[in-house]
């Protein structure tokens, strides 16, 4: 077998430090492939945390409108039975006042029903948007955790090439 000559290796040697060099420069340069622009973790986690006070606060809302609901349900009924025997003793001057304050309690009930579904509508967008923020998150560092392993495969091999080269060496 022939040796090379020192000249030789040394060229040799030269031209793939280069090559690495050129490399690496490259991959330092390379832009990142993350396609829209994300808040950092910390700024969504204060959003969530916001998002989440207001769900406290309107589940306490929900909470007291279901109350309320229940309340005007329980007079709603007492007055049915009223009304009932009013229209069984057929005492027609006592009817229109128990149906009136019947209607007005009806009216009263779907009020309160009306602003419970509106609370827990926004509850559930809300929740929406604290899940959509979460997938955020993660899909944020899946694309980190990715870059770092390409970025410590890429090191990787310029070690072992590296290496290799200095064994040759």
């Amino acid at each position: 077998m022939r040796r090379m000559s020192h000249g030789k290796k040394q060229n040799l040697n030269l031209i793939l430090t280069l090559a690495l060099s050129i490399m690496c420069f490259f991959l330092l340069m390379k832009p990142d492939k993350q396609i829209f622009p994300t808040s950092t973790q910390k700024v969504i986690e204060r959003r969530i945390e916001g998002k989440e006070t207001q769900i406290q606060t309107w589940t306490k809302t929900i909470g007291n409108e279901k109350n309320i609901i229940n309340k005007i349900s329980l007079l709603q009924e007492d007055f049915e039975a009223k009304l009932l025997e009013v229209k069984n003793s057929r005492d027609t001057f006592k009817i229109v006042p128990y149906q009136d304050t019947l209607i007005h309690v009806l009216y009263e009930k779907v009020d309160h029903l009306t602003n419970l579904s509106t609370f827990q509508d926004s509850v559930i967008v809300a929740q929406r948007y604290i899940i959509n923020s979460k997938d955020t998150i993660i899909t944020t560092q899946d694309f980190n955790i990715k870059k770092i392993k390409g970025q410590r495969n890429w090191s990787l091999l310029a070690n072992g090439i590296l290496t290799g080269l200095l064994i040759i060496k």
